[in-house]
């Protein structure tokens, strides 16, 4: 039986985030809890029966903005979240940021994990120059870990021909509501919503493209109404296009 077990691992983060951590004790400390709970090989076991057996366990997953993301617990002070994500054979993911800090561990198979830094400085909002930092292999227990926004670009990879799946443990947002993609061969910039907010952003887009003044009018009106910043943001920009 394994010792270190889903309720130790919540009980400990909950009463170590209590504390308010700076973000060195956090990756430091918090790294231990996650390395103990990647030693637990059934931490996953009722998760995934329930994802195939019961429809209303699958409904009430969180949208997040990628499909393989699994909610396994949110803390409800919203200090914290542990996921799982589960990789097919040879996905490789976008290159991302991140809103919060993270710190991640290769779970059931390898992982493959580069680092990127960016050049730019986030000059401007549409384009990008990054570096690769690091390039790794991460074997089932190693631990890696994310820093918020522009210090925590990087990209997941599954190297294998087999499934594999990481445990991810996100810190309380800094920037909420989308993440960034970056393409480092065309050098741009794009953001990433839940589904939700996706098909919203999608209509704003829209929106812009429509030369016609009612368009302009909507977004006008997004501008000045309750949206949240972000897709005041969007409003802002499809009205430049």
């Amino acid at each position: 039986m394994d010792s270190y077990r889903l309720e130790h691992f919540i009980e400990d983060m909950e009463d170590f985030l209590a504390k308010q951590p700076d973000l060195s004790q956090i990756m430091a400390e918090g790294k231990q809890y996650v390395q103990s709970l990647l030693t637990n090989s059934a931490i996953l076991d009722d998760i995934l029966t329930s994802l195939v057996l019961d429809d209303a366990f699958l409904q009430a997953q969180y949208q997040a903005i990628d499909p393989n993301d699994i909610i396994i617990y949110r803390s409800p002070q919203r200090t914290f979240s542990l996921r799982a994500y589960i990789w097919e054979p040879g996905v490789r993911y976008p290159i991302h940021d991140h809103g919060s800090w993270g710190i991640v561990g290769a779970y059931l198979n390898p992982v493959r994990e580069r680092k990127y830094t960016r050049l730019d400085h986030g000059q401007d909002a549409n384009s990008v120059r990054l570096e690769v930092k690091s390039d790794e292999i991460l074997p089932p227990g190693q631990i890696t870990t994310v820093l918020p926004i522009d210090d925590g670009i990087h990209q997941m990879e599954n190297p294998g021909d087999r499934v594999a799946v990481s445990l991810h443990v996100y810190g309380k947002a800094i920037r909420k509501g989308y993440i960034q993609y970056y393409d480092p061969h065309f050098n741009t910039v794009r953001r990433v919503y839940p589904p939700n907010n996706y098909t919203r952003a999608l209509a704003i887009r829209t929106l812009g493209a429509i030369a016609q003044p009612w368009a302009k009018k909507v977004l006008q009106q997004g501008t000045q109404s309750n949206l949240p910043e972000y897709m005041k943001a969007e409003c802002h920009d499809a009205l430049l296009r």
